[in-house]
Formats: C-alpha cells, sequence, structure tokens
C-alpha cells in the first residue's frame, strides 16, 4: 500500500498522537475523493483520562477543499471538529483530542490501483478495496474524520510506524466507532439481514428448552466394557429425500425432531439460499487478514458495513458463536458446502472454512477480553493460532498481536520493519525473548523442521506459515516454565537440557493434512483410510499382542484426556507460596490451604475421570462406526434415506473432534521400545523421542551429525552425548503413569541446530 510521499507528511507532535483523515463529501457517482489529515493526541481524550482537558465541544467547522482539476473552483465542505473553549485564546481552536471513527478493512493488492487526492491534489494510489470502501463511506453533504492506518501512518518511516504499531490498541478502543468494512452484494445483504435474526430466535428458544428442569435428562452412563467389542445393532430411522439431495443435507434433516441440537428449533434448512450468503460472507478474506483479529476484539461500538448499509456487529457474532455451539455440525454444513453459483471450487470452500473458524476466534476473544477488561492471553500463547491468518509482511504474524496481549507492551522496543531484519531474524530475536523469560517450551511447541535443507534454525518457529493449528499443543505447555537451555549466539544452537527416551520404529505411510471439501461439506472419509491404516500398521507391528491392549493405548493416542498426575502436578505459573516476606503462615493457615488444595485435587480427578469415560465412550462408538461403515446411510428405497442412530452421540461428537485435532498433520507411529504415539508429520524411522527438563512433553528429534562433524552413525560409543539434532516437533506418545523411560535414563545437554 503506497502513502502519501514523506514530504505530504509533517512529523507527528508527540508519541501519543495520530493523523486522522478528513473525508470530503461528494456523490456516490462521482469516482474522484479529496482527503486531508490532521492530528489527534490520544492522552487529551477526556473520557479516558480525567485529569486532561475537558473534552471539546463538537461544533461546525468549515474546510477549504483544493480542486481535483484545473478548471475546477475551490469548494468549502462542513464538519463537526472538536473545539477547545476552555482556554483563553483569543480566538476558537482546535482540541488536542479529536474524535474520529476507524475503519477496519483488507489492504488488497496494490495491482492496477485507484488514486485519491490528499488536499485535492496530491493523487495517492490505494487499492480497489480501500478506494471503493471510501467511496461509499463519505457524506453527501459534510465531511467525515477516519482514522485509516494505510494513509494516517507514514508507511515508508520505520519509525514512525514502530511507535504507531505501540498506539494501535488505544486507536481502536478510543474510536467513536469502528467500522468493519465487509462488501456484500444487495441481495447477500438483504439475506444476512434476514438469516441473522432466525438464528438468534432459534438459538434463544434451544438455551430456554435446555434450561427447563424437565428437560433436562440425567448423565448418561458411560461404557466400561471391552473396546474390543461390538455394541448391538443401532436404531435406524428413515428419512424422505428429494432427487439430488445431498448427503450433508440429508443428515441435517434428520435431526431436526432430535431436541439436542438447534436445528430442531426453527433453524433454516442447510439447503436454503441465505446459507449461501452466510458462506461467501465469511469467505471474505476479511477473516484471513491477522490485522483485524485486534480490530474485531478492541474495536469501540463495532459496526459492519456491507456497502451500503450498516448494523451492529454483535448479532452476527452472537449468531456464529451459537451455531458452533449447539448445531449438530458445528457450522461445518453452514459454512463448508457449495453454493448455488459456478465461481465455486475448491479453494473458495477452504476459505469459507478459515474464515468461519477465524471468525470464532475473533468473536470469542471479543466476549471473553470485553467481559475480563482485558486480555489474559500471553503474546507465546496467542502466536500459536496465527497459522489460518494471512500477512504481506510476514513480521506482522507477530506485531499485530502486540495490542491483544497481556504482555505487549514489553515487546515493542524490539519491533523494526528495518530491511535488514530480515523475518527469519525477527523470529529468532522473539524465540529467544520467549526463552529468556521462561517460555521455551512454549516456543519448542511451535516450532519443527521444514526441510532437511533449510538453514533456518529448527527451533525457531515458521510463524508466518504455522503448517497445523498448534493452538492445541501450545496449550500442553502453558504453566511450564525452563531455564534450563540457552541459544550459542555464535552457531545458532539451541542448548536444552533433557534425555532421549526411545527411536522410532514404524510409521504411518498416511498423514491427514487436510479434511477433504466436497460438494457434500466437510468429509470424514481421508480422516477415516487414515485411521484404517494406522490402525492395520499397529496391529501388524504387535501381533500377537492382546487387541484390548492395543485398542486401549491407541485410544489415549488419539483422545489425548488430561492425565490425572499431569494435571495435578504442574504448577500454575506465578502461584503464590505459602510464605511470603520471609514470615511462616501460621499452622491453621497451613491447614486450610491443605484441605483447599485437596478439595480442588478431589473435584479435578471426578472431572478427569468424566471427561475420560465421555471420550473412551466416543471411542468405543468410533470403533462400531469403522466396522459398520457401510450400513450408516444406505438407499432401501426410492426416495428414502436410511440414517444409522448411535447410542452415544454427544460422546462421539466429542472424540471425534478431539481426534481430528490430534492427527492433523500427523503420523501414527511405534517405537522401538513398544510405544505407540502420535508424531509429526515429517518423522520418520530412526528418529527419536526425547523429553526435556521439567516437562513431560514428548519431542521428536533428528540425529544430524556429532561435534566432529561426523554423521550419526560414525561418531564413538556414546556419541549420542556428542550429537546433533534437528528438532522435528511435538509429539504425544501413550506412557503408563509409573513410566518415564528407559531404565538409568538420565538428563543431558542436547544440541538443536
Amino acid at each position: 500500500m503506497a502513502s502519501p510521499g514523506d514530504h505530504s507528511y509533517s512529523p507527528l507532535p508527540n508519541a501519543t498522537s495520530i493523523r486522522v483523515l478528513v473525508l470530503a463529501p461528494g456523490d456516490p457517482d462521482d469516482s474522484d475523493i479529496s482527503f486531508g489529515l490532521i492530528t489527534s493526541d490520544l492522552d487529551w481524550d477526556h473520557d479516558r483520562f480525567p485529569d486532561s482537558t475537558p473534552r471539546g465541544v463538537e461544533s461546525i467547522s468549515f474546510i477549504t477543499s483544493e480542486p481535483t482539476g484545473d478548471d475546477e473552483p475551490p469548494s468549502q465542505f462542513p464538519i463537526y471538529l472538536d473545539i477547545d473553549y476552555e482556554t483563553n485564546a483569543p480566538e476558537r481552536r482546535m482540541h488536542p483530542f479529536q474524535r474520529y471513527e476507524a475503519l477496519s478493512y483488507v489492504w488488497g493488492d496494490l495491482i492496477d490501483p485507484e488514486y485519491v487526492f490528499l488536499d485535492g491534489g496530491v493523487p495517492i494510489p490505494v487499492t480497489k478495496n480501500l478506494h471503493s470502501a471510501l467511496r461509499s463511506l463519505r457524506l453527501r453533504n459534510g465531511g467525515r474524520k477516519l482514522w485509516i492506518d494505510a494513509l494516517c501512518i507514514n508507511q515508508s518511516d520505520y519509525e514512525e510506524k514502530k511507535i504507531q504499531l505501540g498506539l494501535m490498541k488505544r486507536v481502536y478502543q478510543q474510536a467513536e466507532k469502528v467500522i468493519a468494512y465487509l462488501p456484500l452484494s444487495p441481495p447477500d445483504q438483504k439475506n444476512i439481514n434476514e438469516l441473522v435474526p432466525q438464528i438468534m430466535r432459534a438459538s434463544m428458544l434451544y438455551i430456554d428448552y435446555h434450561k427447563s428442569p424437565k428437560n433436562t435428562e440425567p448423565d448418561q452412563e458411560q461404557y466400561t466394557g471391552p473396546l474390543n467389542s461390538i455394541s448391538d445393532p443401532e436404531t435406524t430411522t428413515k428419512v424422505a429425500v428429494k432427487e439430488g439431495e445431498s448427503i450433508s443435507t440429508i443428515l441435517a434433516n434428520s435431526l431436526r425432531d432430535n431436541k439436542l441440537y438447534l436445528e430442531s428449533f426453527g433453524l433454516p434448512s442447510v439447503d436454503s439460499p441465505l446459507w449461501d450468503s452466510w458462506r461467501r460472507l465469511f469467505g471474505s478474506p476479511y477473516f484471513r487478514r491477522i490485522w483485524i483479529w485486534q480490530e474485531v476484539t478492541l474495536g469501540n461500538n463495532l459496526h459492519i458495513w456491507f456497502g451500503n448499509g450498516e448494523g451492529d456487529a454483535e448479532p452476527l457474532m452472537f449468531s456464529h458463536h451459537f451455531l458452533d455451539l449447539y448445531s449438530a455440525s458445528m457450522t461445518s454444513s453452514y459454512n463448508a458446502a457449495w453454493c448455488d453459483s459456478d465461481e465455486d471450487n475448491e479453494a473458495t470452500l477452504k476459505d469459507r472454512i478459515v474464515g468461519s473458524a477465524n471468525a470464532t476466534t475473533m468473536f470469542r476473544e471479543r466476549i471473553l477480553t470485553r467481559n475480563a477488561g482485558h486480555s489474559r492471553r500471553r503474546l507465546i500463547e496467542r502466536l500459536a493460532a496465527v497459522g489460518t491468518f494471512d500477512a504481506k509482511d510476514p513480521r506482522d504474524k507477530i506485531y499485530a498481536l502486540l495490542g491483544l496481549v497481556s504482555d505487549g507492551e514489553s515487546f515493542i522496543q524490539h519491533v523494526s520493519y528495518a530491511p535488514s531484519d530480515s523475518v527469519e531474524r525477527i523470529f529468532a530475536r522473539f524465540a529467544k525473548l520467549f526463552m529468556d523469560r521462561g517460555e521455551g517450551i512454549e516456543v519448542l511447541l511451535q516450532a519443527g523442521l521444514r526441510d532437511e535443507e533449510d538453514e533456518w534454525p529448527s527451533w525457531v518457529p515458521h510463524w508466518d506459515s504455522l503448517e497445523r493449528t498448534v493452538e492445541r499443543d501450545a496449550a500442553r505447555g502453558q504453566g511450564i516454565t525452563s531455564v534450563h537451555m540457552h541459544v550459542d549466539e555464535s552457531s545458532q544452537t539451541l542448548n536444552v537440557s533433557g534425555a532421549i527416551l526411545d527411536d522410532i520404529n514404524v510409521v504411518n505411510d498416511k498423514v491427514l493434512e487436510a479434511l477433504q471439501v466436497t460438494f457434500d461439506g466437510v468429509s470424514i472419509t481421508r480422516f477415516l483410510n487414515t485411521i484404517a491404516r494406522g490402525f492395520a500398521m499397529v496391529f501388524k507391528t504387535f501381533t500377537p499382542r492382546d487387541p484390548e491392549e492395543i485398542l486401549n493405548q491407541l485410544f489415549y493416542v488419539l483422545a489425548q484426556p488430561e492425565g490425572r498426575s499431569k494435571r495435578l502436578n504442574r504448577q500454575e505459573p506465578n502461584r503464590p507460596s505459602s510464605s511470603q516476606d520471609g514470615v511462616d503462615t501460621s499452622d491453621s493457615q497451613r491447614e486450610a490451604e491443605s484441605s483447599t488444595v485437596a478439595l480442588t485435587a478431589a473435584s479435578t480427578i471426578e472431572k478427569e475421570d468424566k471427561d475420560t469415560q465421555i471420550l473412551r465412550t466416543g471411542f468405543h462408538e468410533f470403533l462400531n462406526y469403522l466396522t459398520s461403515l457401510k450400513g450408516q446411510i444406505s438407499n432401501a428405497e426410492e426416495g428414502v434415506a436410511q440414517i444409522t442412530e448411535r447410542k452415544s452421540a454427544a460422546e462421539y461428537q466429542a472424540f471425534m473432534k478431539k481426534a481430528l485435532a490430534t492427527t492433523s498433520h500427523r503420523r501414527l507411529c511405534v517405537t522401538k521400545g513398544g510405544r505407540i504415539g502420535m508424531a509429526p508429520k515429517r518423522a520418520k524411522v530412526g528418529d527419536c523421542v526425547a523429553v526435556f527438563e521439567g516437562c513431560d512433553i514428548h519431542f521428536v528429534l533428528r540425529r544430524v551429525g556429532n561435534s566432529l562433524g561426523k554423521s550419526p552413525n560414525e561418531g564413538e560409543e556414546g556419541g549420542n552425548d556428542k550429537a546433533t539434532y534437528k528438532l522435528v516437533g511435538p509429539a504425544y506418545f501413550y506412557m503408563p503413569d509409573d513410566e518415564t523411560g528407559p531404565p538409568g535414563t538420565s538428563m543431558r545437554t542436547i544440541r538443536i541446530k
């Protein structure tokens, strides 16, 4: 995005000032757009800083607009400016803080640009999307004050960009309104305005229904029998279908009399054209731009502008949220099905899936942040979710989050847009900063080998293009602090205290990288094929071992329920001790604390047991599903589909959500020591399994040489102590609670390049 040349910008008066764009009025048919720039000091916002000068009085002023053509005379237009009447100045003056609206939009590519005119004369190239936004937002008869990053920040001044980046959080919080520009066609706008109230009405009915005690079912008894067994045949339901009706529509319609889901409370049919507009909305690149995350989460008085009309964003946000929580398909059928359009292809369907997932992240973050008043997440935690977002400058994958996180201000000084600070250098800088703060394990949970020839240090995450959703992996590292690692600056080698536990002996030849998107929506066929091949590999490796023992290990690897001992032994970060300021607590206080801990532990154990039982029941349902796959949907007679009903649908769904997450970009594998595990997709036979000191999470490493420069097998006996490794990535291996590794396992320094 180009911005006015340096000569067009006056330096900002101080570090808390921003520029505000004054958009000149114009007719919708007029393609010429003019604007000016004024300053606004955020520290003079009296509503936020009561000790500052009282907020100015909004008064009508007139601004002279220079003509865009040689033969046109100057013109004047009215605009509301904040005027300071509190001082003894002989004439009116502008208040230091000028109210404004902030625009949230997608930059787009500056190919075949449009032009806007600064002060009526200086042509500035802008993207077509921004030009359309300005054209639709300007008023007919008066000026409008807007903050727009591309034009209000001197994009060629790296130091100014760094300072302004530190103000982004405040820019959106102190705006009178934040306008999310999501252009839609008039028919799509009409459909969205019709659909959202229907979703909200169905959601309220669903919530009211399930609040009623008479509709609250007692806890279902979970399955506790052997996994290596088949339940009694399930019942079936016959559903009338139309010719050519998709499977996703048949399944959704079959649930309409099942009060477990939102579909029973008046939700439009999944094949309604209203959902086509919904799909196109969340397929917008808006929901994939990394900066939008901050703008949606923090924006004050967030409104959506569809192109020729606007509305409060909250009904749309809650509609999407309720679909994700209460619908049978968890939004997949509504977002990932083909629209009635010749423009649809697999790429557009994937965009809808990603856009919807990102919208879920942003909407939930907004709700939580506004309720709590601030974000409780740290930067390293938030970085785990950037893989599905786009950024023109990969460094923005980090910078765009600084206003969203609890520790963002401490990283501002390390921001740089200088060309000499490459993407790799910036990512390595932040990785080291995290390690210095005791967050090294969380860094490694997001890192991993990409290519054998890649010179990028394997311990530095590729935040520019995370290949998988690492958020779940990163969550495993929360609360773990490690000071037993440091980086050798000369060799860029990470030295970490750890132990090698085992070597990988066999791996599944199939990897689930993405679910298939078909005419019917998201298909789990690839998942089923991958799991079936993995199961065959495991059973072949362990023959003639007890199948029940193997299935039990597979359950833990696929469902990965948090073990009781792991939860209880993991300390919360910054947890205060029972002694403060050198003064011992009294015996009675210690007894009270002990009782509290005991009660908390007991409730945690009970909850974990219940959660594990639910997942185990779901796994048993899944095994039944695999064995009777062909009979799940059968066209027994013309115009009728026979739908097989699962006995424990909720448990099956809980297990599937877990298993789809744990197997994404992973390979089932077996180690030489007989452990079944889920390893990174680039793992191969011969890679080793390691743990690092103070952490119970497994990592896969690959030997790449030793201190003498020899290949892994050329070293002398005991050469593992001299070996160097590359980090392949985090893993999960089933290990009984009383097993920590082979006999004699001890910690040593592991060198990772």
